[in-house]
């Protein structure tokens, strides 16, 4: 089984008062059994206990405020079990990335169930050793489709602007292309920087930001799951050259594109 496609694991935490995680290559859920913290995306948000939080990958966020958590999370590569943002259980995800609040409430009879999901899946991974990617699938499926039962089907969005929420909508369906913060303002029919100060101040990420994570995430993918080479990847991408993608790349997760496909894959 590839390394990278799905991991699980229980943690108690007893405080954290700010953990930058910046974004992750990888799609997070996390299940909230009891405990507090704040998530900062755009917005805090209080999460705590019953809760799912549900970050997509290349998702900028930060954790504050974390206090006697114990909580569940799961991290997975959607492309692993032949899963995209257009495909229904993925619905939550999709809505997330448009602004809608990353925080999905669960109906407290739903709580012994989903543990029981996450326990049996750790058990089939950390203890029976399984590398049935079948078995996986199905514990994911069902874990997905109780986020998507919970999940408001209207986008509330935490943004304060329609202009941001189209902007960043702009950006994750153009971010292969060579776009800049005129491009996306052009887009969203605004001036640059009216688009960049308004931006920066609702996700606390300018569109260059944006962009930039987007783009690293879909290296990812592409580094797992083909054999391009790091200059067709940078071709693909819409990165100016090589040096700059390794350079943004090793800023982000602390290693080279080469090093990251070695150490992800089998």
């Amino acid at each position: 089984m590839l390394k990278h496609a799905l991991s699980v694991g229980h943690e108690l935490i007893t405080q954290i008062d700010h953990d930058d995680h910046g974004s992750q290559t990888h799609y997070v859920i996390t299940f909230i059994l009891n405990g507090t913290l704040h998530l900062d995306h755009g917005e805090s948000v209080k999460v705590g206990a019953n809760m799912l939080t549900l970050l997509p990958a290349g998702m900028p966020h930060k954790l504050t405020n974390v206090q006697n958590l114990d909580v569940w999370w799961l991290s997975f590569c959607p492309n692993c079990f032949g899963l995209s943002d257009e495909d229904q259980l993925m619905k939550p995800f999709k809505n997330i990335r448009l602004g809608a609040l990353p925080v999905v409430e669960l109906n407290e009879n739903r709580r012994q169930w989903i543990s029981q999901l996450f326990l049996q899946l750790q058990d089939y991974i950390d203890v029976q050793h399984s590398n049935d990617l079948d078995v996986f699938r199905s514990f994911l499926n069902l874990i997905l489709n109780e986020a998507l039962n919970a999940s408001a089907t209207k986008i509330n969005s935490t943004f304060k602007s329609s202009k941001v929420v189209n902007a960043l909508n702009h950006i994750q369906l153009n971010y292969t292309q060579p776009i800049s913060l005129k491009d996306v303002a052009l887009a969203v029919h605004t001036s640059p920087a009216y688009l960049a100060t308004l931006v920066k101040q609702q996700t606390g990420y300018s569109i260059g930001d944006w962009i930039t994570k987007y783009r690293l995430t879909q290296a990812c993918t592409i580094l797992l799951h083909t054999k391009m080479s790091i200059g067709e990847i940078v071709e693909e991408l819409g990165w100016s050259d090589t040096t700059h993608f390794i350079r943004q790349f090793k800023k982000a997760y602390a290693i080279t594109p080469a090093a990251w496909r070695k150490q992800h894959q089998i």
